[in-house]
């Protein structure tokens, strides 16, 4: 096919247009997807409270809500609870094999079966890989920590919160949620189990709260973070994909959130 000289002058300014718009989407999507930093080692963060002081196992009041950071210093808030029953008593919660991925439950918190002061998770049904939840630690095997974002839409602190035995969400509207001893998203309706490794109780949650594995020293009763379990924090690429001054560093101050 014969091509006269215009159309070959089209042809080579279609060609060149090409090739500049090519050679400028590289940096353009660049800019608008700037590149994941890489996964730092998790750090090791000893629990303290606002004065610098270390948080001892045996200051946390049973069945309140405390708030940390971890790992990160600004968007990864957790909570710390020390689980009780109806009556203030700690409850024991073992460790589990538990799935990153699950159907809601659709069932009252475990704490309303347990017996002798004692959790006995089962088997929990699910999908897409499985991990050891480490469970509580302390004098009475009672303390665990959550990540504090709702695994559905990144609802956090205070929208995703622990109501105590006895203490029904007021959002709630659930036969599941009635009793309390929940961990509930007054943004969506989700439900969790903090009895049984935040297991899904109601949708749309799709994944257990990821649980912040804690260390404690028996000798002195200070607790320490020292990584994750569970799935990944809701919204992250991975739980440490942030810039290594970003990382919450080897202290982490805990409050008490009001109001729980």
């Amino acid at each position: 096919m014969k091509v006269n000289r215009r159309e070959f002058l089209k042809l080579l300014g279609t060609v060149g247009i090409v090739g500049a718009v090519g050679g400028a989407l590289p940096p353009v999507v660049k800019y608008i997807t700037p590149p994941i930093p890489k996964e730092q080692p998790y750090p090791r963060s000893k629990l303290v409270w606002e004065d610098g002081s270390p948080v001892r196992a045996s200051e946390l009041e049973v069945n309140v809500m405390y708030k940390f950071y971890y790992p990160a210093k600004d968007d990864t808030p957790n909570m710390l609870l020390n689980l009780g029953d109806e009556n203030g008593n700690p409850i024991e919660i073992p460790p589990a094999r538990l799935p990153k991925m699950m159907d809601p439950i659709e069932e009252p918190p475990i704490i309303f079966k347990i017996e002798d002061n004692k959790v006995t998770i089962g088997e929990i049904p699910g999908r897409g890989g499985f991990y050891e939840f480490p469970g509580g630690v302390g004098p009475n095997r009672s303390i665990i920590a959550y990540s504090g974002i709702c695994q559905h839409f990144k609802c956090a602190i205070p929208a995703l919160a622990f109501y105590k035995p006895g203490k029904a969400p007021p959002l709630a509207a659930s036969n599941i949620a009635g009793k309390g001893g929940v961990v509930f998203c007054s943004c969506h309706g989700s439900i969790y189990d903090p009895y049984r490794g935040a297991i899904v109780l109601r949708a749309p949650a799709p994944r257990p709260l990821p649980v912040v594995i804690l260390e404690w020293d028996p000798t002195t009763d200070e607790l320490t973070a020292i990584g994750m379990a569970g799935p990944t924090i809701m919204g992250m690429f991975c739980n440490t994909c942030v810039e290594p001054d970003k990382l919450v560093g080897d202290k982490t101050v805990v409050t008490r959130v009001p109001g729980f």
